[in-house]
């Protein structure tokens, strides 16, 4: 009498459940695992159990003092802290564990910072050409955060700044000279456009502000260029150094995290996880 696949593959399975058990049991699980007969896999019980066999959560904000806050609440031996500073990121693991004995890794926090409104609008603007209205329109907006100087260094209010802005214009002059001869003929022309009332101008604009929540206030200079080539004269407003102010704060960043765990069981790297 020949079997059928299915009473056979009962039987390798029924035969295996002494191992398998014993398999299971030896891990130590902290889970609890039952064997069902069909296919033989191995199921979670936490779901059924009072409370979770372990802590897992992903913690995302992007205030640095909520941030160091919560990594002082569940700070525990082997949880690691990732600065990208590039970035200006971070990524705590509170069940990172050792290389004995590996966490899980389901437990994170996750701290992101945004520019402040400020900051933004004034990278938003950098470096860009900007019409008349609208470069005046950014003086009158940010008012509160500047102070504007002419090019002989005196200073200017905003409102002042932004009407003369908006009052530019610029004036073209054309020279010719010409000259025939027996060989030929030769003309060179030069054309000089300049803008008008330069000297009551901006030409330097210091603009103070909260660049991240959380970390100090940064004073950053603008230097103020007139484009006259087109019919309509361009304004560029350009921060200098700024990769050098950008690399300031990335550092004020980094030690304002790593300061802030000297105490804790945290361990802080540079880098990203």
């Amino acid at each position: 009498m020949s079997m059928t696949k299915d009473a056979v593959q009962h039987i390798q399975e029924s035969g295996n459940i002494p191992a398998i058990i014993k398999q299971v049991s030896d891990q130590g699980t902290q889970i609890p695992v039952a064997i069902v007969p069909e296919s033989m896999n191995g199921l979670s019980l936490e779901k059924y159990m009072e409370y979770a066999a372990r802590y897992r959560q992903k913690y995302k904000t992007t205030s640095i003092e909520d941030f160091i806050a919560y990594n002082e609440k569940f700070d525990v031996k082997g949880a690691t802290c990732f600065v990208n500073a590039e970035d200006m990121d971070a990524k705590s693991i509170f069940d990172l564990g050792t290389t004995e004995q590996a966490g899980h890794k389901e437990h994170t926090a996750i701290l992101t910072l945004k520019k402040t409104a400020a900051f933004k609008a004034l990278c938003n603007i950098n470096g860009r050409q900007l019409g008349q209205k609208d470069a005046a329109e950014f003086i009158e907006d940010w008012a509160d955060n500047i102070k504007v100087f002419t090019k002989a260094g005196d200073s200017m209010t905003a409102k002042a700044a932004a009407k003369s802005l908006q009052d530019l214009t610029i004036e073209a002059a054309r020279e010719v000279n010409s000259k025939v001869s027996d060989f030929g003929e030769s003309m060179s022309a030069m054309e000089r456009i300049e803008a008008k009332n330069q000297d009551t101008l901006p030409a330097e604009i210091n603009f103070k502000c909260l660049t991240y929540q959380g970390l100090t206030t940064e004073e950053f200079t603008l230097r103020v260029g007139v484009l006259t080539s087109g019919e309509k004269p361009k304004l560029v407003l350009r921060i200098l150094q700024l990769e050098a102010k950008e690399e300031e704060i990335a550092e004020e960043f980094k030690a304002k995290l790593v300061s802030a765990f000297e105490k804790l069981e945290v361990e802080t790297f540079i880098g990203e996880a």
